[in-house]
């Protein structure tokens, strides 16, 4: 029964009867379920995969670094901070086998799923068709590379938005952690950062209430948020012997920046192939139509987004910020591909999330504003299904075919009982998968001139090494070492160079979604 009185709230005899309450419940119990059948889905998905050689650098980094500090300069030319290769270091002393890996980053994207299903402020059909969505699914689940655990810890922001004033010191720590992830997270760290700073300033420093008491946390969580910032972009100074995306590109021209800003539709409306090569493929570029709407497209979803956002400051800056520092980074120095495009697509779900929690201003033209708002949810639920369609699509084609011969080839050694023979190997990013699925230390790189397991992406590698160099390197270490050498090639060598240094080819594994990851394995005997 409810009883009131001048001095007191509302009360309730039986909180299990508040519907508020049952509400909730019921909301968990859905966000529960959706995660176990997302589970279930991305496990069968993960165990048909195959990993290629950018998931196994990270993990090749973390396993054979003796120390964090000799993983941080390991990774000096990686282009990433050192997060997700941090998480990665004690599992790698549990196991070497790449699979632990695979096993945390699902946790991580089931993770996502259900905070997003539990928390985020959207109907429960978008929120499933989100959950097995192409990145959600796929992309960062599937997929094991640093940008999950920045998706994840997105989530987490929007989740503690509500209260950031009550728990701006972790709102402080989530951004950290956030910004260590991966260059795209560090650009929208740098985008919440700006609006949450500006948003302060502008409605609430001033004001005499609760938050006063709270100052001295809030101004500790913007200097975290700002050493966050600042000692990623440290990590990401480039030695001067980086040998990977050197270049920097400011000539501006129309061309280039309508290409570069139809990656919206890349990341808004992703929808792969149904072939073997699905991979970063996009169905809807296929249509004549499609092509001729495309650039006008981009334009009208930033326009409709802005004037969507235009009365809560907070989430207009947070969108603006972030998808124009994103295309920037991607015009001037690395253009990317879908796994990187996704962050344009998670800024508009993190803005249109905290969106309901923003301080709203009032505007000469709210009725626009609002009227953009009306259309969020149908042109969310068009974008959903898309992303649904793609995030099947993309699995179905992974569990039909192989993406990488990485460990088909290294199973093959196995079984064959060879792994622990000297190895050479080129070229080394390709065949890095292999060395990953074998457990081995190291194998010598033709690329480099030298023996290791992770690639090393210095100008040292950047000369090109012919096959018959690559053979004669194979040739003096087997001299060296009085032992048989086998050749890892991610191509075919001659058939005059089999038969001049009498080379026996044992296997050739080819035909994969990473296409120059086939290989094959020739035999050098000792004399």
């Amino acid at each position: 029964m409810f009883f009131q009185n001048s001095h007191q709230t509302p009360q309730i005899e039986n909180p299990e009867s508040d519907p508020q309450t049952s509400y909730r419940k019921n909301d968990l119990y859905y966000a529960f379920w959706v995660t176990i059948v997302f589970l279930f889905v991305c496990g069968y998905g993960a165990i048909h995969h195959e990993m290629w050689r950018d998931e196994i650098q990270a993990w090749l980094l973390a396993r054979d670094s003796a120390s964090i500090f000799e993983l941080f300069a390991n990774m000096k030319y990686e282009g990433h901070p050192a997060l997700w290769h941090l998480c990665l270091m004690p599992l790698s002393r549990i196991n070497a086998s790449p699979i632990m890996m695979q096993v945390f980053h699902l946790l991580i994207a089931a993770t996502t799923v259900f905070l997003f299903t539990r928390y985020a402020p959207f109907n429960r059909l978008h929120k499933v068709l989100f959950a097995f969505g192409y990145f959600a699914l796929y992309e960062y689940a599937i997929v094991a590379r640093n940008y999950a655990i920045g998706v994840l810890l997105i989530t987490i922001f929007c989740v503690l938005y509500r209260e950031r004033y009550k728990r701006f010191l972790w709102i402080g720590i989530v951004l950290i952690l956030l910004a260590h992830t991966s260059v795209h997270a560090l650009i929208v760290t740098i985008a919440i950062g700006f609006a949450l700073i500006c948003e302060y300033l502008y409605f609430y420093c001033r004001k005499e209430d609760a938050l006063t008491e709270n100052k001295l946390h809030i101004w500790i969580g913007f200097v975290l948020i700002g050493f966050g910032i600042v000692t990623a972009v440290l990590q990401l100074n480039p030695p001067a012997d980086t040998g990977f995306a050197v270049g920097w590109n400011f000539k501006f021209t129309v061309q280039r920046m309508n290409n570069i800003t139809k990656i919206i539709t890349q990341a808004m409306l992703p929808s792969p192939r149904s072939t073997m090569g699905f991979w970063g493929s996009h169905q809807l570029n296929s249509y004549p139509l499609f092509q001729l709407i495309r650039l006008p497209l981009c334009y009208l979803i930033v326009l409709w987004c802005v004037l969507r956002f235009l009365k809560r400051p907070t989430a207009l800056l947070t969108y603006l910020v972030a998808t124009v520092g994103l295309l920037a980074f991607f015009y001037v120095k690395y253009g990317g591909s879908i796994r990187h495009h996704g962050f344009l697509f998670f800024t508009f779900v993190l803005a249109s999330w905290i969106y309901y929690d923003c301080p709203e201003i009032k505007l000469p033209f709210n009725r626009t504003s609002e009227l953009a708002q009306r259309f969020f949810g149908p042109v969310f639920i068009v974008i959903l299904v898309v992303h649904f369609l793609g995030g099947i699509t993309a699995i179905r084609m992974d569990i039909e075919h192989i993406f990488s011969n990485g460990k088909r080839t290294a199973e093959y050694i196995k079984a064959q009982g060879r792994q622990d023979m000297l190895m050479v190997g080129d070229t080394d990013f390709a065949v890095s998968t292999v060395v990953g699925y074998l457990e081995k230390d190291k194998v010598f790189y033709a690329k480099g001139s030298r023996f290791g397991s992770f690639v090393r992406w210095d100008k040292a590698r950047t000369h090109g090494v012919s096959n018959e160099g690559v053979v004669k390197e194979a040739q003096t270490l087997s001299t060296q070492n009085s032992q048989d050498v086998l050749i890892i090639m991610n191509r075919a060598l001659e058939t005059s160079l089999v038969e001049q240094y009498q080379l026996t080819l044992l296997e050739k594994f080819t035909g994969s979604t990473i296409g120059d990851e086939g290989f094959h394995l020739y035999l050098m005997e000792t004399p």
